[in-house]
């Protein structure tokens, strides 16, 4: 039986001070939890500041996980998504971006929103979280790649950005995707519903 795509994370990349505070996070996501008509349906909000990696601040739904994380390769915004993807797995992954786009601007246009942390639109990180499913190896490669590919081309342009496969096979079945060019939030968020 073949795996069915769901745990598709994607995480922006950014850049801040190490006394960037943390507070406007904790505000801001503490607000959307209480917005029970939000598609990723709320349900938590975890501060996991005090660990040097791995989450900072989680916002936890039922659809997907919306974090300011610390996990190599640095800091970022990562979008957790768990469940409610459906169509061609090209399409899967272009929704796991839009909702990262998404969530991404909203947060960014918040008063509280910290300037100090510095986003960089292209600089992402596409990883499936489903050893089990799909373990990081040439057949899950061979099955996935098409399809990651074509998301890729419609979000960031046909060549305008590298997609480098993490071969570790001890790791997560992913890509660090950089882009040739300037490019901007909206202009991706516009590519992922085009």
């Amino acid at each position: 039986m073949t795996p069915d795509l769901q745990r598709i994370h994607v995480k922006l990349l950014a850049d801040a001070p190490s006394s960037l505070s943390l507070n406007p996070f904790l505000a801001i996501f503490g607000q959307w939890r209480n917005d029970k008509s939000h598609p990723a349906r709320w349900i938590d909000l975890a501060d996991y500041a005090h660990m040097a990696k791995g989450p900072v601040i989680v916002l936890a739904g039922h659809q997907g996980n919306y974090s300011l994380d610390r996990n190599d390769p640095g800091l970022g915004l990562l979008y957790a998504g768990k469940k409610d993807f459906e169509g061609a797995d090209d399409a899967r992954i272009i929704e796991a971006f839009r909702r990262c786009l998404q969530l991404t601007k909203a947060l960014v246009a918040e008063p509280a929103y910290p300037p100090d942390l510095k986003l960089w639109p292209g600089s992402w990180e596409l990883f499936i979280n489903d050893r089990l499913g799909f373990p990081n190896n040439d057949e899950t490669d061979a099955r996935l790649r098409p399809a990651i590919t074509s998301a890729l081309d419609r979000i960031f342009g046909s060549g305008a950005y590298t997609a480098e496969r993490d071969n570790d096979p001890q790791r997560r079945y992913g890509f660090a995707i950089r882009t040739n060019g300037d490019i901007t939030l909206d202009r991706l968020l516009e590519n992922t519903t085009a």
